[in-house]
């Protein structure tokens, strides 16, 4: 609540998929800029929402913003498919878009998920793995540390989500960009 209270920019939803943040934010009035790899996606986004602004980006390559744009940028489920070097080069582009002060909020896979894939599947390097037809991460609250700190000020706790089939083990962030 309290990032939430200091946001005066528009929101970004980082990985945006079919909208479940952007319709929490828009439900409380906030301003969302919601940005996906996916043309679909983006679609729905544009079909379900009304004023809401879509941009079309492979968050693993330079984000199309300006520095200092977002006082907020939630990526939920979004930043745990790629190897450790793009991890760390994502993170540098949302330091970047970041006001002075500004938040991430995040959510990733957790090296205690093995309902969703942890530890299984071909390795491709330390806890990154193609399991379920993707190239996941895991992480554990050290290694979330670790890549998040990069931003700033970083919180990190584990957590249960109950949206799927099983029960989701995440490791959530807040991350928080030096004033």
């Amino acid at each position: 609540k309290n990032v939430l209270d200091k946001c005066k920019t528009p929101v970004l939803d980082l990985g945006c998929g079919g909208g479940n943040n952007t319709l929490y934010l828009t439900e409380r009035g906030f301003r969302v800029v919601a940005c996906d790899y996916s043309k679909y996606a983006l679609e729905k986004i544009e079909k379900n929402f009304e004023n809401v602004d879509t941009v079309l980006a492979d968050i693993s390559q330079r984000l199309p913003f300006d520095d200092n744009t977002f006082d907020l940028i939630v990526a939920d489920l979004s930043l745990h498919y790629f190897d450790s070097k793009t991890t760390e080069n994502i993170m540098y582009e949302i330091k970047r878009i970041l006001t002075p002060g500004g938040n991430l909020l995040a959510r990733v896979n957790s090296l205690e998920d093995i309902n969703h894939g942890a530890g299984q599947g071909e390795k491709i390097e330390d806890n990154y793995y193609f399991v379920e037809g993707y190239n996941k991460r895991f992480f554990s609250k050290e290694s979330a540390s670790k890549f998040f700190s990069i931003i700033g000020k970083t919180d990190v706790r584990d957590a249960d989500m109950l949206r799927y089939e099983k029960p989701k083990r995440v490791v959530e962030i807040n991350s928080e960009k030096e004033k």
